[in-house]
């Protein structure tokens, strides 16, 4: 459909940017009409993508890699003290401005059809100027489910009888304790942009409101549920946009590493900087081994790093294409990012998890669920802790062969072209 306006929209963070990525530039090669609303760190990509970058206006800059700076009070929270808070203040809070500025956007970039991320106001946006929102769902369907545990506890399904009653014990003290005060924020928020109140939970706003949702990942690694509404489509793993040909950055690892040993990569992700949580642990675990071990620091603290350990086996970059080492990875260990998580599982590489915070304990606990993954818990694994779980995936071949079989699912979907459809049908 030529000539067609897209506005892409995300909240400024990696995790929200990146699985877009793709698509945007899939959409504008097709010869729509895109442009890209978030960030100006992300303007640079953007320019060598040919996307136009439309900068806040209203809304203020917030690196969300410095948040505990932006926000001192949320170092001291823990759990659900934390994650409320995220959610109120990273994210509800924040919405307005967004709003403000994409009515803004609409009076001089009249888009036919807004395709945002799943923490983006979408729903009001389709409210208030009548057009049509795909919302991507850039991390695991937080969509509330009878049959499911509530979202943000990062809990599995229950099994037993006893089980069940439990978990829906706690959902109900969630919603009535916890998350109403999330509820009541949102629902502020509505009222001063003269919408009506909503009776959901906020993890259920873009879900049920947007046009179309369009989920990343598929229902294997999710958990599963005996309804689901027509607006959610899987649509496979999105992936990141990046220039064709190699960086300079990247190594050839097939020459480097000692292929006769098994392969673990070892990260924590862009956001959290605080090395002894994961990066450390699993170094002291593995730094005497008979492993290959790399570590993909992006950026934190590599020469420190680097000077601790300086084994042989081990290899401390701050940058590793996932792509290039994946192949030649035996298991992936993570603070649960899930576009990370994703690039492991579409190789068939099993993972040892350990991610509270910004989520990632609902992704932890998802992988887990589904076999590819033993999920250590914590945001601070043990030592020991991580060399079990690492016997316990070597010496086995469950995880290893479910993880072949959910990369053989995820490669059945044409992702890019199965979002185009959808986007057209709206449109």
């Amino acid at each position: 459909m030529p000539n067609k306006k897209i506005l892409f929209a995300c909240i400024p963070a990696d995790g929200h940017f990146n699985p877009m990525t793709q698509l945007a530039f899939y959409l504008k090669e097709k010869g729509y009409d895109v442009r890209w609303y978030t960030g100006k760190d992300y303007s640079t990509k953007l320019n060598q993508m040919g996307i136009p970058y439309l900068p806040f206006q209203q809304a203020k800059e917030i690196n969300i890699k410095e948040l505990d700076e932006a926000y001192p009070e949320r170092k001291k929270l823990k759990g659900i003290a934390h994650i409320k808070f995220d959610i109120i203040n990273l994210f509800i809070n924040r919405m307005k401005d967004y709003y403000i500025d994409v009515e803004k956007i609409y009076k001089s970039f009249t888009f036919d059809i807004l395709v945002c991320d799943n923490t983006f106001p979408g729903p009001i946006i389709k409210d208030k100027l009548e057009v049509p929102v795909a919302s991507i769902g850039v991390v695991p369907l937080a969509l509330s489910a009878p049959d499911i545990p509530q979202y943000g506890l990062g809990h599995q399904p229950a099994t037993t009888f006893i089980g069940k009653r439990k978990q829906n014990f706690i959902k109900l003290m969630a919603d009535k304790m916890v998350f109403s005060e999330t509820k009541d924020a949102y629902n502020q928020l509505l009222q001063s942009l003269g919408l009506p109140p909503e009776d959901y939970n906020i993890f259920d706003a873009s879900p049920l409101k947007s046009s179309i949702f369009l989920q990343n990942g598929i229902p294997e690694i999710d958990f599963p549920r005996n309804y689901m509404p027509d607006s959610v489509k899987y649509i496979g793993a999105l992936e990141v946009w990046s220039k064709k040909q190699l960086s300079e950055n990247d190594k050839d690892w097939k020459n480097i590493l000692d292929i006769s040993k098994k392969t673990i990569l070892i990260s924590q992700g862009t956001i959290e900087k605080n090395n002894n949580k994961l990066t450390i642990p699993a170094l002291e675990a593995f730094k005497d081994s008979d492993y290959n071990i790399l570590v993909a620091t992006a950026h934190n603290g590599t020469k420190d790093l680097k000077k601790r350990y300086p084994q042989d086996n081990i290899f401390i970059e701050n940058y590793i294409n996932y792509d290039t080492i994946m192949p030649l990875t035996n298991l992936f260990i993570t603070n649960g990012g899930y576009g990370s998580s994703l690039i492991s599982l579409k190789y068939g590489v099993p993972m040892i998890t350990a991610g509270i915070n910004e989520g990632k304990n609902e992704i932890c606990a998802r992988l887990d669920h589904s076999g590819v993954s033993i999920d250590l818990k914590t945001e601070r694994p043990r030592v020991t802790s991580l060399k079990n779980a690492t016997d316990k995936i070597f010496n086995s071949n469950t995880f290893l062969k479910k993880a072949k079989e959910v990369s053989k699912q995820l490669r059945l979907y044409n992702t890019l072209e199965l979002c185009e459809r959808h986007i057209i049908e709206l449109l």
